[in-house]
């Protein structure tokens, strides 16, 4: 290989550097390994461009090389995506399976296909070409003729003068005065279609669009055309995970039910892929030239060199940096000119320096192409397969075939002046350019080169009927679903109390999420507004005297908590601290979701479980009030400490925090 890339290379790419162009000369390589037995690089001429039969010389590549070496890697590169759009088929076909990101076009899928054509009738139905679709879809599968009979009908109707404005084919689907002519089986898929998409229709924009095009492409059994038979790889679960891509990009660009625009949606859909195979195996790569380089495989098949490259179309403003040899600044740095030149007026006679630019423009392209070849040339370590086709045209007798050149810019075009002996020793033989080609009509005509399409999908039965559901899960009920609290924490309170706890609650666990830093009194007097603003969110009610009530009950809490020694320990900096840490376990066999306040460890290596309590207490014996609010919730910490120390084996300490009177219990 390396052989061959120093010959060819030392000949297409230029001598020396260009700065202004962006040439970069070749500088050849040495082997480092002993060569190999067998061809290293081989031609693979084709004529008059035949996309099938690269496509089958690549498979015939691939079964040869995974029979003879079953441990190399195989790399199929190309110039473009749209290369791979007859290969990728034909390789599925042959139940190849190949790893591939960012290769296969989504809206080239046909569940995404089915699925699109089957949101632009939900969303409008005068659009007939999505509603011909539907009716030809699998899951609906009229045959063209009744397809034709129903819209001739239709047409026929509109021009008797019995109807004042052209009908729709959906309004031509709910009367079945107008599917005279149409075949029986027709009839009862009409029927089933009809009383899928009715419901879908008469509730449109009064629920989301995605929901309405699932269950109706659902309904309709657009999964079950996914046929799963043919390849080892499972296709329903490929094809499944394409619908849900769609699904999700619909869901994303719906506004109120409906797509604003559905060009710019289609144009959107057309940026982006289908899932690939991850659970394919490496050894089989399918990647554009640009993205594999920096790469190795053992075998490098390159198809389509003789295809040209899209068109640049013409720049409104063509602008450039020249560098100046003799143009220097104050600091002796190489200064550039800078040449503009505008796009001629239309009729006016070109340019010169847009013409001069336009010409340097494609020198850089074609420059990019040959840097672009010899990086496709030296991915490969065995062996490298080069495919590329030409015309051919017949002599003036019509005795001879003439080879033409590859078309310009393209990559065989530069390989040209060493690879044309292979393809002049082929065409040498005219009967083996007829057979070629006969071999290839007959393929066509025997359906072996099938489309993406024939392999995914297939026509539903008219009788087929939707899966039952399976059956309801029996479950019963084994322990009473109880609060792990033995009594709900505000059931003795009223809503001032319950909705200022609530409130008392969030601030304390900002308030700690913040180390206490930046915490006064000065700015809790601030935050008047804003904790009644909290107190109606939270959904409180009542006149301006309760609301002030609650919001001093609020504040008075936040400034005991701040200014208190013991809610400054509890709230400041702690190791391993969380606030409202969520937690999901079973305690007792009893299945329990809880939210602990605040937790943290202590320099003794004690894990402190802290639960903040709002309540009030008016009057004397206060110490014996703490005592009973620690005996009322000693169940419920002992619970949060039995759940914890499931995740954490540390010894627990609990404490009650009731920052409202600065009470403080621990065990």
């Amino acid at each position: 290989i390396i052989d061959w890339v120093n010959e060819a290379f030392a000949r297409i790419m230029p001598a020396r550097e260009d700065f202004a162009t962006g040439a970069v000369a070749y500088t050849g390589s040495q082997a480092t390994h002993p060569a190999l037995a067998g061809k290293a690089v081989e031609i693979h001429p084709f004529f008059d461009r035949d996309d099938i039969a690269e496509a089958q010389r690549i498979v015939e590549i691939i079964a040869q090389t995974q029979r003879d070496y079953p441990t190399d890697t195989i790399a199929i590169l190309v110039r473009n995506r749209s290369h791979l759009n007859e290969i990728v088929p034909v390789i599925k076909n042959a139940g190849f399976r190949f790893h591939a990101v960012d290769i296969d076009l989504l809206r080239h899928k046909p569940a995404v296909h089915d699925l699109l054509i089957l949101t632009r009738a939900l969303i409008n139905l005068a659009d007939d070409i999505a509603w011909f679709s539907v009716l030809r879809a699998p899951w609906c599968g009229l045959l063209l003729a009744d397809i034709t009979m129903l819209a001739s009908i239709r047409q026929k109707d509109s021009e008797s003068g019995g109807i004042t404005r052209k009908m729709t084919l959906w309004e031509s689907i709910i009367d079945e005065q107008y599917w005279e002519g149409i075949s029986i089986d027709a009839a009862a898929r009409l029927r089933k279609l009809r009383e899928i998409l009715q419901p879908c229709i008469n509730f449109r924009q009064r629920q989301p669009l995605r929901l309405t095009v699932e269950a109706a492409w659902q309904a309709l059994g657009g999964p079950a055309c996914i046929d799963g038979a043919t390849q080892e790889e499972d296709p329903a679960a490929s094809g499944l995970k394409d619908a849900e891509i769609y699904l999700d990009f619909l869901e994303s660009q719906e506004e109120a039910g409906e797509v604003r625009d559905l060009a710019i949606f289609e144009k959107r859909l057309s940026n982006l892929y289908a899932s690939p195979d991850f659970d394919a195996v490496d050894t089989l790569q399918i990647m554009t030239i640009h993205k594999a380089k920096g790469l190795e495989f053992d075998t490098v098949i390159v198809p389509g060199l003789g295809r040209k490259p899209r068109g640049s179309s013409k720049q409104l403003l063509r602008w450039m940096e020249q560098p100046h040899s003799e143009s220097l600044d104050n600091e002796n740095i190489l200064m550039a000119d800078l040449l503009l030149a505008p796009i001629q007026e239309t009729g006016a006679p070109n340019d010169p320096i847009y013409t001069w630019m336009e010409g340097l423009d494609q020198n850089k392209q074609q420059l990019e192409a040959d840097r672009l070849l010899c990086v496709a040339a030296t991915r490969a370590k065995k062996f490298l397969h080069l495919m590329g086709h030409v015309d051919v045209a017949e002599d003036s007798d019509g005795s001879k075939p003439i080879i033409k050149e590859p078309v310009a810019g393209s990559l065989l075009n530069r390989m040209w002046p060493f690879v044309q002996p292979v393809y002049s020793q082929k065409v040498k033989n005219d009967d083996l350019l007829r057979e070629s080609s006969s071999e290839n009509q007959n393929n066509l005509a025997s359906g072996e080169i099938t489309n993406n399409t024939g392999s995914y999908y297939h026509r539903l039965r008219s009788d087929w009927l939707l899966p039952p559901a399976p059956d309801s899960v029996s479950w019963e009920k084994r322990f009473n679903n109880q609060q792990i609290q033995e009594e709900i924490e505000f059931s003795w309170a009223g809503e001032l109390a319950r909705h200022a706890g609530n409130v008392v609650h969030r601030w304390l666990q900002q308030i700690a999420e913040d180390r206490m830093q930046g915490w006064n009194s000065a700015r809790i007097r601030a935050m008047r507004d804003q904790l009644k603003q909290n107190l109606l969110a939270s959904g409180m009610s009542g006149d301006d005297k309760e609301f002030t009530l609650a919001v001093e009950r609020v504040m008075s809490a936040l400034n005991n908590a701040i200014s208190d020694p013991r809610g400054q320990w509890i709230l400041g900096p702690q190791q391993f601290a969380q606030n409202e840490l969520k937690i999901t376990g079973v305690v007792n066999s009893l299945p329990m979701n809880v939210v602990i306040d605040r937790t943290f460890c202590d320099p003794d290596g004690n894990r402190w479980i802290i639960d903040y309590k709002t309540s009030s207490h008016e009057g004397s014996n206060r110490e014996a009030f703490l005592d009973r609010e620690q005996t009322r919730y000693q169940y419920q910490l002992q619970c949060y400490a039995k759940l914890l120390q499931q995740m954490d084996p540390r010894p627990v300490r609990l404490g009650l925090y009731f920052p409202l009177i600065g009470g403080w219990r621990e065990w």
